[in-house]
């Protein structure tokens, strides 16, 4: 049986490799959510099932685990984050491009309909439930039973400029979506596992440079 927290810290290792190679952003983000991709990819999703990464800025954790899992080559990881900064379907298991906040959410409730004898799980940040389309769409799959569906929420309390809280109520916002369909919420940390980066929204934008890509690799690597 795979050793799932050896394999998160390798994709962390090779996340802040990508992105100081390639001068991305986004870092936080992509941090925050590799114990959920990692456990996706290697637990729970089978032949047929769909995953529609959401957030879009956390792109680089998604292609680390696709090369990691042998869908994309790893020689390949730097040049697509440095053309497709966004998850984009011009990489190999990549299912929906995504961009805007709130976008891939009706995308995932669609392929849920259109074959409902296969599961489809979508990852999505906690800013993903503030927007409009998300709760239209969160109706339809109420309304149509779609319980193939498998929302799952990276609820790390930060988006790009402050505490979701401040922003817009989070809280009351995933209050609702429970009642009105079953979702999973994980409480995940922006920055997890890079002392300097935990919890702090500016990684979001901020690049790597040397001093901070080997403190941040000594980080992760104790």
């Amino acid at each position: 049986m795979a050793n799932l927290e050896k394999i998160c810290k390798k994709i962390r290792l090779a996340i802040l490799k990508t992105s100081f190679e390639t001068q991305a952003c986004h870092i936080g983000s992509a941090l925050s959510c590799v114990e959920i991709l990692v456990t996706l990819y290697w637990k729970i999703l089978k032949k047929n099932d769909v995953f529609i990464f959401g957030k879009a800025s956390g792109a680089s954790a998604l292609y680390c685990v696709l090369a990691e899992r042998g869908i994309i080559k790893k020689s390949k990881v730097n040049e697509y984050l440095k053309k497709y900064p966004l998850a984009s379907t011009e990489v190999k298991g990549v299912v929906h491009s995504v961009g805007s906040i709130g976008h891939a959410f009706p995308v995932a409730v669609g392929m849920a309909f259109g074959d409902r004898k296969r599961n489809v799980y979508v990852l999505l940040g906690d800013a993903d439930v503030q927007e409009g389309t998300f709760y239209e769409s969160l109706l339809f799959a109420k309304q149509h039973k779609l319980f193939n569906l498998h929302i799952i929420v990276d609820r790390n309390r930060l988006q790009a400029c402050d505490y979701t809280e401040n922003i817009l109520g989070i809280t009351d916002s995933l209050l609702a979506l429970s009642l009105i369909f079953p979702f999973i919420s994980v409480n995940t940390i922006k920055g997890k596992g890079v002392d300097f980066m935990e919890n702090d929204f500016t990684w979001h934008y901020k690049n790597l440079d040397k001093e901070t890509y080997e403190t941040a690799i000594l980080s992760v690597s104790k």
